[in-house]
C-alpha cells in the first residue's frame, strides 16, 4: 500500500499552484477536480473524488511570516474529522506542538527550512504529532546540517521535500530516498516534489517510500483516480 497525500498550498486565504519553490509567483489553483480556490471547498471536492486519509497543507504566509493560524487549522480539523491534516506553518519551537494534544487529527510539520530548535525532535511525546520535512532547494539542503545526517533526530515520519521538483516534470528524487532509507529503514519516508504519473508512483513504492505528496499530477489529471485508489489499497 502506498499513501497518496494531496497537497494544498495556501497564500492569502486561497489555494495556489506551487511551482519550483518560487512562492511569490504561485498562481491560483486550476484543477480538473474543483472550480474553487477556497481551502475548505477544495478539500470537500477532493474528498468527493476519493476519500483521502491524509492531507498536507502548506500555509505559505505562516511559513514566511512566522505567524501561526491555529484557529484556521482547528476549524479545518473540525470540519473534516475523517482526515488527518499534516500542516506546515513554519513552526520553530516546541510550544507550537501544544495544539496537537487537543486535536486528534492534527499533525504539525517541522520544516528544516524554518526549524530553529532541533531539540524538539527528541523531546518525549512530540513524535506522535510531529512530522519532519527535510527541505531542499537549488540542490542545497535548507536548515541545520545535522537534521539531514543524524538519524537520532528523525521522528517516525519524515518527508523528503525537493522544492526544485515541485510542479516540475523531473520526477521524484528517488536517489535521495534510497540514501536516506539506507541510514534509517525503520523511518516512514515520504517523497514530495516531481510526481508526474502512475509510473512515478510505482517507482516510489518499489523504492520503499511509505507515501508520496502529490499536487500537480492530481489536479491536471495526469494520474487518474482509479489508479490512485488501486495503489492505496
Amino acid at each position: 500500500m502506498l499513501q497518496i497525500i494531496p497537497v494544498i498550498d495556501i497564500r492569502g486565504g486561497r489555494v495556489v499552484h506551487a511551482r519550483g519553490g518560487n512562492r511569490q509567483q504561485y498562481p491560483a489553483l486550476k484543477s480538473l477536480l474543483t472550480n474553487s480556490v477556497t481551502p475548505a471547498e477544495v478539500i470537500s471536492d477532493l474528498q468527493k473524488c476519493l476519500p483521502f486519509q491524509q492531507l498536507y497543507i502548506a500555509d505559505l504566509d505562516a511559513i514566511e511570516e512566522g505567524k501561526q493560524r491555529m484557529d484556521f487549522y482547528e476549524s479545518l480539523c473540525r470540519s473534516f474529522p475523517q482526515i488527518e491534516f499534516w500542516i506546515d506553518s513554519g513552526i520553530r519551537q516546541l510550544t507550537a506542538l501544544s495544539a496537537c494534544s487537543q486535536i486528534n487529527n492534527l499533525r504539525m510539520v517541522a520544516g528544516s527550512e524554518t526549524l530553529a530548535d532541533s531539540s524538539m525532535l527528541t523531546q518525549g511525546g512530540g513524535d506522535a504529532c510531529l512530522i519532519l520535512s527535510l527541505d531542499r532547494k537549488n540542490q542545497s539542503n535548507l536548515g541545520k546540517a545535522d537534521l539531514f545526517t543524524e538519524p537520532r533526530l528523525w521522528p517516525k515520519n519524515v518527508i523528503l521535500m525537493n522544492l526544485d521538483r515541485v510542479g516540475s516534470k523531473l520526477g521524484p528524487d528517488l536517489e535521495w530516498l534510497q540514501a536516506q532509507r539506507s541510514k534509517a529503514p525503520e523511518v516512514a519516508w515520504y517523497l514530495a516534489g516531481g510526481i508526474r504519473n502512475e509510473a512515478d508512483l510505482i517507482k516510489a513504492q518499489q523504492s520503499g517510500a511509505a507515501g508520496v505528496l502529490v499536487a500537480s499530477a492530481l489536479h491536471n489529471g495526469a494520474i487518474n483516480l482509479q489508479t490512485m485508489k488501486r495503489l492505496m489499497q
